[in-house]
């Protein structure tokens, strides 16, 4: 099937990943990881996401975490002020799934940007060993925005 408006793939997309939160995640301060490879765009990622979740109806914030944040800064500033929201907050950087900030989120999206893999890859047809280890074997959610108008979910899981 073709899409037929730009954009299409892409909201229903991440419509699925909004459905697939918030039937674990219905209430309450909610805070969701958007992180990924360097080559990756993590905040576009995660404005998308933001839209879909406004989209089912829930309030929605935006934030960034920088280079160079530490986590008691980022849950000094961010994360106290927001638990008294019933709301998500969708942040997006680097390194949110490392061991410093890795307990905030509820749910995590893990990005790859690789334009010359195969659409058949993982790391369980491939046989090879994650050089990235935990942070992306932590994520709820891995996706490919190679094309960004067409991402894809990846599975690493061998079931």
């Amino acid at each position: 099937m073709t899409d037929t408006q730009p954009g299409t793939a892409q909201r229903e997309f991440f419509a699925e990943v909004a459905a697939e939160f918030l039937q674990h995640y219905r209430r309450g301060p909610r805070f969701l990881a958007v992180t990924g490879v360097p080559e990756s765009d993590p905040g576009r990622v995660a404005d998308a996401l933001a839209a879909a979740l406004r989209d089912a109806g829930q309030e929605t914030e935006r934030a960034d975490v920088t280079e160079g944040t530490t986590a008691d800064a980022f849950r000094a500033d961010v994360v106290a002020p927001f638990r008294e929201r019933e709301a998500v907050l969708v942040v997006a950087g680097r390194g949110l799934l490392g061991p410093d900030f890795r307990g905030f989120w509820n749910f995590s999206l893990w990005v790859e940007h690789d334009p010359e893999r195969s659409p058949d890859w993982s790391f369980v047809t491939t046989g090879q060993k994650d050089p990235l280890g935990a942070p992306r074997e932590v994520a709820s959610v891995l996706l490919d925005d190679t094309d960004p108008e067409r991402p894809r979910r990846l599975w690493a899981d061998s079931c």
